[in-house]
């Protein structure tokens, strides 16, 4: 199911929407720590390898979730100043 722009979501939605994405970031954050410290100390046992670059390839998720969340923080925002005026 496609979601609707957040131009076009209520403000609820847009909460909704933050807090989803925040848990998503920290959960894909620590999923990226773990990578990142199993490919360390494989690259320091083995040498270099394909374990080694995992973490560039895996970064994506985490990646495209902060700047969702920025995006989403960037819509409340303004809203929450369009209505102060």
């Amino acid at each position: 199911m496609k979601e609707k722009p957040l131009k076009e979501q209520s403000i609820d939605e847009l909460y909704s929407n933050e807090e989803k994405t925040t848990k998503d970031f920290t959960g894909n954050s620590i999923l990226m720590i773990c990578i990142i410290g199993i490919s360390i100390f494989v690259t320091a046992e083995n040498g270099f390898g394909l374990v080694t670059f995992l973490p560039i390839v895996s970064s994506y998720s985490i990646l495209s979730s902060y700047f969702r969340l920025k995006n989403i923080r960037e819509e409340i925002k303004s809203r929450l100043l369009n209505l102060k005026q």
